[in-house]
């Protein structure tokens, strides 16, 4: 074990995109998956590694101020591969408990530990604890010659010291104690098991429930899990049984749905208080439990049943989610279930029935992930699927998803405003209100009560992705809540920088407006910000006087996208009627492709062999005309730039021609593809643009174009 610091960066304001935003902690090459508050500081657990090089990730758990500013401690368990924590607890004295997952042979066990010998090479799992100075009080091994995976399980310290982890075993091996309630024979299975203070005894294991943990008063263990098989159910429970469906997998092979369950258990993990499920025909997932002072389990997370119970006096009763299924792309039928939706609900102290529960989505799909359970109500984050989630406004589908965070009042009547969180939600500070999450290199810190930006979201007109740069020339929408009074408008034949009192510039350069409504604007980044390295784009909005909204973005040489049909509901296609071939189709939207004809290529209408495709690109930069805002001539000036194309896995595709799109804006170019005799089906193919060494993907990899 070594201690040493981290590179950190203490309270930096982000973009206005994440308006309500600062950095707490700037942290490449890291990974963060637990994170806990106490008065003193914050409490921070992952790995460190190299991202994308095996066998580089080291564990870690740090202590920080609570402004970021300050390492307390950083402590690593490294071995010589792979280790990592999962989840983390931390005790009235700032002692932290880590739960996690090793490959390492070598990892760094202490004397006398539970377990000193990695048995399982594919998994091990691994308990520490650490004292509020960042030593390694104890580390050891647990999971006998089973596999450990500790994702969707926990780790929760009692008064005395002793600490409770649960998670998933696999395979056999995993130690049993004597007197376990339940002794599962599945080859995967939730376990808990209970540690003595040393780390060095194993005082009950049992295998077959786990989940997320929870305490009452009286120290008894409560357990939120979900299954596909079998619990010993209690007699008098709310819920004995459940019917299995799949939800996922072919109508050959389907994978099963997994089903909540919620046990209390006495603290020695000898005795089961109560057992019930607690779920719906398609299952249910939880995300979070909490016990309150008269035993009531409150449990969040996210179903797929319309079937999930919910009580008379929920603030949302009825199951609304309604997004379309996927496509149908497999022989024998895709087996999808039915749209998510999120849920909170209140078991009594037996377990015999509700006090409360509700759904909470919008008319898509929503998810919680994250739930923390305070004085003024429930703190709920997950992804937000849907525009009309409750307390979600100015947020358009395009905008989703997206994670969100709300909270629902302590009598289950009213929630807050929920707002788009920029990263995944991990903590909440119930001092300030303020919400912890991780974006992949930032630990930031999130003020839900700071009113939203103007701008929701920056997407690449063409495939209407999220765009993280942008190049000279490129299209690009711009979604919000209010843009416009009413109305919509497409721009004339000669655009205007100015419509309606709406304006938007990059480093101070008036861009062409192409479409305005209320909620979308579509521009052109002017070519003159070439060789910036930065953008700052600037909104202006007619009820506002100046700038409304802001964001930089870094200035690429080219950002090549291909238009995607967005329009067409990818539940409608379905390349088994047609008789082609989908296992290689990506599932996403297909391209605006046209086949040599003039038709559209699609499903019912393919390409011959060896005839043209037409595909529509963007974002090439500074190429051919490159005037902001003009018009390409006809014919259209040839693309000098090259682009290649391969069948994904394999060569088979040619590029044979590209030209400017006659009549579009400067910037938009027509290429034609050819493929050889043997592609047939749904074929993926993949673009780039640019000469050898200095070559630009197309973001839109796997690209699917129908060939009878």
């Amino acid at each position: 074990m070594t201690t040493r610091a981290v590179g950190l960066v203490g309270l930096i304001l982000i973009d206005a995109a994440s308006a309500g935003a600062a950095v707490v902690a700037h942290l490449p090459n890291t990974g963060v998956n637990a994170v806990k508050v106490d008065a003193s500081g914050l409490y921070v657990a992952g790995f460190v590694g190299t991202l994308g090089t095996p066998d580089t990730y080291d564990a870690f758990v740090s202590k920080l101020s609570l402004d970021g500013s300050k390492v307390i401690y950083m402590t690593k368990f490294a071995g010589s591969k792979s280790d990592f924590i999962s989840a983390l607890d931390i005790d009235s004295t700032g002692a932290a408990y880590l739960l996690g997952q090793t490959v390492s042979p070598d990892f760094p066990v202490t004397t006398g530990a539970l377990q000193t010998q990695l048995l399982a090479s594919t998994g091990q799992g691994f308990v520490a604890k650490v004292d509020p100075q960042g030593k390694v009080v104890y580390a050891t091994l647990i999971g006998g010659s089973a596999k450990v995976d500790p994702s969707g399980g926990a780790v929760l310290a009692d008064s005395a010291g002793e600490v409770y982890v649960s998670g998933q075993t696999v395979g056999d091996g995993f130690p049993s104690t004597s007197g376990a309630p339940v002794t599962s024979t599945d080859f995967t299975a939730q376990f808990v098991a209970k540690l003595d203070a040393t780390g060095s005894k194993l005082l009950a294991s049992v295998r077959g429930l786990g989940g997320r943990l929870a305490f009452d008063g009286q120290g008894n263990v409560y357990l939120a899990g979900a299954t596909s098989t079998s619990i010993p159910v209690t007699p008098g429970a709310f819920q004995m049984s459940f019917n299995l469906r799949g939800c996922g997998g072919t109508g050959q092979l389907g994978v099963a749905c997994s089903y909540q369950y919620i046990a209390k258990l006495n603290p020695a993990l000898s005795q089961i208080v109560y057992a019930t499920f607690l779920t719906g025909t398609y299952g249910a997932v939880p995300a979070a439990i909490s016990v309150d002072a008269q035993g009531d389990a409150t449990v969040a997370g996210t179903t797929n049943s319309s079937d999930y119970p919910a009580t008379g006096n929920a603030f949302q009763p009825f199951y609304i989610a309604n997004a379309p299924p996927g496509p149908q792309i497999n022989l024998f039928g895709t087996i999808y279930p039915p749209p998510a939706s999120g849920y909170a609900t209140t078991l009594n102290p037996t377990g015999t029935g509700l006090i409360y529960s509700t759904f909470f989505s919008g008319t898509q799909a929503d998810t919680i992930t994250f739930a923390a359970f305070t004085g003024a109500g429930i703190v709920m984050a997950g992804q937000a699927g849907s525009p009309d989630l409750p307390g979600l406004d100015g947020v358009p589908l395009q905008c989703l998803p997206e994670t969100f965070a709300t909270r629902l009042s302590l009598n289950g009547t009213a929630v807050t405003a929920a707002r788009i969180v920029p990263g995944n939600v991990l903590a909440f500070e119930p001092a300030a209100g303020t919400i912890l999450a991780w974006t992949g290199t930032d630990l930031i810190r999130f003020d839900p009560s700071a009113p939203p930006p103007a701008v929701a979201c920056v997407l690449d007109a063409a495939d209407l992705k999220p765009v993280t740069s942008i190049a000279p020339g490129e299209l690009l929408s711009i979604f919000g809540p209010h843009f416009a009074g009413s109305g919509t408008s497409a721009a004339p034949a000669t655009f205007p920088r100015s419509l309606f009192g709406v304006g938007v510039a990059f480093n101070g350069v008036s861009a062409p407006l192409l479409y305005l409504s209320p909620q979308q604007i579509n521009v052109q980044v002017p070519f003159e910000i070439a060789g910036s390295a930065q953008a700052s784009l600037a909104l202006t909005l007619p009820q506002v006087s100046g700038v409304a909204d802001s964001r930089t973005l870094p200035v690429v040489g080219m950002n090549p996208t291909v238009f995607l049909d967005t329009v067409t509901p990818l539940n409608s296609l379905s390349f088994v009627q047609c008789g082609l071939s989908g296992g290689v189709y990506s599932g996403g939207p297909l391209p605006v492709a046209f086949n040599s004809d003039g038709s559209r290529n699609s499903c019912s209408n393919p390409a011959g062999k060896g005839s043209a495709v037409r595909v529509f690109l963007q974002g090439l930069g500074v190429t051919g005309q490159a005037v902001t805002g003009g018009i390409n001539a006809s014919p259209g000036e040839p693309l000098t730039v090259p682009v290649s194309a391969n069948i994904v896995g394999g060569p088979g595709a040619s590029v044979v021609g590209g030209a400017a799109l006659a009549g579009s804006i400067s910037g938009v170019w027509a290429v034609d593809l050819t493929f050889a005799s043997n592609n047939t089906g749904a074929v993926p193919v993949s673009l780039s643009v640019g000469v050898p060494g200095g070559s630009a993907p197309v973001r839109d990899m796997n690209l699917t174009i129908l060939i009878k």
